[in-house]
């Protein structure tokens, strides 16, 4: 007995091949939510494993908070995957395409190249955009012919509060021009939002906070309610604590400080349960981001680093079982900064650490 077509199946089978793409399915299509890591294993566990892709993204805050920063650690570690993907890669399209790339608008024109590459970004394997008269309406259509390609993998916008619209740019200085990139903002989103499913592009506007001329004494960001409710993530970042050559806490009116504390706070997560909404990742001025203080963090969470006081005793691997030294003691160290030496001097057992923290993802 020949299987009855149901009228439905045929409407969705006719407008799938129409569009050749499946816009039409029975029941929600499962999509996995691939992330791009973050350097510090603190914000990866804040964020259940890092950014998530083919999303828009908004990185909020005053001034030096660590917007760009973050986004350039994120670049380098983008760039790294992009390449794994490619090599570990079956499909011949991807082949003859090559590895995704990083596209950086730089409307500020503040790139500091240096830092880049000390975040561990191959600057001179990416896109850079450096606006000189254009307006946003001119910069956001290369960002979607870029898109378009297939071969753009995540774009930065730093900074969306410099950009100007077209009105704007062409009216004169005593003239007033109300909204901003508000409404040329939210036209690009809905032309984008779709365009980084179909290519699996992410982007990351960065974004300042500023004072609410309303009157309830708080801060916002520019860019109208479009852009705000398009994006899937959004983070506030501001300066914490300073910290001295050890990673230890100095007072804030030290002439010569080695980093700090990046504070971040979670104000919009579509992804994720909302149960990991603050925290911090320490960045020291030398080299970057400190992945190894931010795991002895993440493992006191989980369990395999025992803190009490100033003391921390590495407790169990991933099976549950007691790490020990080779006459059977327990590991246990005073002061963060030996237990940091320790780990940088023994790599597997840095590793077995690293393997608990990542369950928490």
């Amino acid at each position: 007995m020949a299987q009855k077509k149901f009228k439905m199946d045929a409407i969705i089978a006719e407008h799938n091949k129409k569009y050749k793409e499946d816009i039409m399915t029975r029941g929600v299509s499962h999509i996995e939510c691939d992330r791009i890591p973050f350097s510090s294993p603190r914000l990866n566990y804040c964020l259940r494993g890092g950014i998530p892709r083919n999303r828009i993204i908004e990185f909020a805050g005053d001034e030096s908070s660590g917007k760009t920063t973050t986004a350039l650690d994120l670049c380098g570690n983008a760039q790294k995957l992009f390449r794994k993907e490619w090599e570990d890669t079956d499909n011949p399209y991807e082949k003859e395409r090559g590895e995704k790339k990083v596209l950086f608008l730089d409307c500020e024109n503040t790139l500091d190249e240096e830092w880049a590459i000390k975040l561990g970004v191959d600057v001179a394997n990416m896109y850079i955009i450096n606006p000189q008269s254009q307006y946003a309406e001119e910069l956001f259509q290369i960002v979607v012919e870029a898109i378009e390609t297939d071969e753009i993998g995540l774009v930065i916008i730093d900074s969306l509060a410099v950009l100007q619209s077209r009105l704007e740019f062409e009216e004169d200085m005593e003239k007033k021009t109300y909204g901003g990139i508000a409404k040329v903002l939210t036209l690009f989103v809905r032309k984008v939002i779709p365009l980084c499913r179909k290519y699996n592009c992410t982007i990351v506007g960065i974004n300042q906070l500023r004072e609410d001329m309303s009157g309830f004494n708080r801060k916002i960001t520019p860019g109208g309610k479009g852009w705000r409710f398009a994006c899937s993530l959004r983070i506030f970042f501001n300066v914490g604590d300073y910290l001295d050559e050890s990673c230890s806490k100095i007072n804030k009116s030290s002439e010569t400080p080695s980093g700090h504390n990046v504070e971040f706070f979670i104000a919009k997560n579509k992804l994720d349960p909302p149960n990991r909404k603050a925290g911090y990742y320490t960045l020291m001025y030398d080299y970057g981001v400190d992945s190894l203080i931010d795991l002895v963090d993440v493992a006191v969470i989980a369990g395999s680093i025992n803190k009490a006081g100033a003391w921390f005793t590495l407790c169990k691997n991933e099976d549950g079982e007691l790490l020990s030294d080779d006459n059977g003691d327990a590991l246990k160290f005073q002061g963060k900064g030996k237990l940091c030496q320790f780990l940088y001097e023994n790599e597997e057992i840095k590793n077995i650490i690293q393997k608990v923290t990542d369950k928490l993802v």
